[in-house]
């Protein structure tokens, strides 16, 4: 116990000296929140999240954005105390530094917390709206990211077979695939124009842990930021509002989230089971644990059935 505490203040001496020489920022605390997130405080007690990224395009996108939109209430990049934008370590990752928010993230589970995390995603909607920026990232459509999703989880089939749960995985292909092949019917691109004409852009990953209530809801996180349709984050939180509301259809729609017109192609796009191929990946990248993956399937099964319910009633409307 004491070497691994002798090795992370190591660590984060590094790296107190990296923030001092590079950016100019003279820390006196500084605490690990995941391996490329550090929530750090200056030595005025000013709270910072330092957070690790790739994509040097992303971030550019991220600034560019941050320096057009006008609202209070998200968290966006600062610069750090020598004025420059990022700082890049030796092993060619960029770090950048932004405010803080030490508030409370909301829980789905509360009704309440439900309509205020819908509250503001259309104040920024509102506000993320003919911004264009020097360096977009180009990004393909949501389904067909969601079907290069798929392609990952069939190379999965090995688990399901070995602890029996072979028909759920064909089931949650079949269903998947039906699904995509619905939603593409769409005119998606007409859409896609549309947001860059107008300059519209979405948060791109509306978990609950990216609302932040600390006197207002804040918004924070904006690593999958995009410039396309915005029913995009809807289709997103209507998937992460069913679990919680016994996939009810009338009570999903209730949230008032879209314009009537465009609610058939909604549901039609929360059915497509993304929200399952997702954590799925996650968890076995995360666990390797063959008694925990079961556990984990059997979970994934029971949901699953509960789930039939709420795609039966969406083919139902439909027709």
């Amino acid at each position: 116990m004491s070497n691994n505490k002798h090795r992370d203040d190591n660590n984060y001496d590094r790296l107190s000296s990296f923030l001092y020489w590079e950016g100019s920022l003279e820390t006196k605390d500084i605490n690990r929140i995941k391996d490329n997130v550090f929530l750090i405080k200056d030595n005025t007690g000013e709270g910072y999240i330092f957070k690790r990224h790739k994509n040097i395009n992303n971030v550019k996108q991220q600034w560019d954005f941050f320096s057009q939109i006008k609202m209070k209430s998200i968290a966006p990049f600062v610069r750090y105390p020598n004025g420059r934008k990022i700082i890049t370590d030796g092993n060619h990752n960029i770090w950048t530094l932004t405010p803080y928010i030490p508030g409370i993230k909301l829980n789905y589970r509360s009704q309440t917390d439900r309509k205020e995390a819908v509250l503001a995603l259309k104040k920024f909607h509102d506000k993320a709206s003919s911004i264009y920026v020097q360096n977009q990232v180009q990004k393909g459509l949501f389904y067909l990211r969601w079907y290069d999703r798929l392609k990952t989880f069939q190379k999965t089939e090995y688990f399901f077979v070995k602890y029996g749960y072979e028909n759920l995985y064909k089931d949650i292909v079949k269903i998947t695939e039906q699904y995509i092949q619905l939603v593409s019917r769409f005119p998606w691109k007409r859409e896609q124009r549309y947001a860059e004409e107008q300059g519209l852009w979405v948060h791109g990953d509306v978990a609950s842990h990216n609302f932040i209530r600390y006197n207002r809801i804040y918004l924070i996180d904006f690593d999958l930021l995009a410039c396309t349709t915005q029913l995009y984050d809807y289709i997103q939180l209507g998937q992460r509002f069913l679990p919680y509301i016994r996939w009810d259809i009338d009570q999903l729609e209730s949230y008032k989230m879209i314009d009537d017109r465009y609610i058939p192609i909604w549901l039609l796009s929360i059915a497509i089971p993304s929200d399952v191929l997702r954590e799925w990946l996650h968890y076995l990248y995360q666990h390797r644990s063959g008694y925990a993956i079961k556990e984990y399937l059997e979970e994934m099964e029971k949901n699953w059935i509960k789930r039939q319910n709420f795609m039966k009633m969406t083919k139902k409307m439909l027709k």
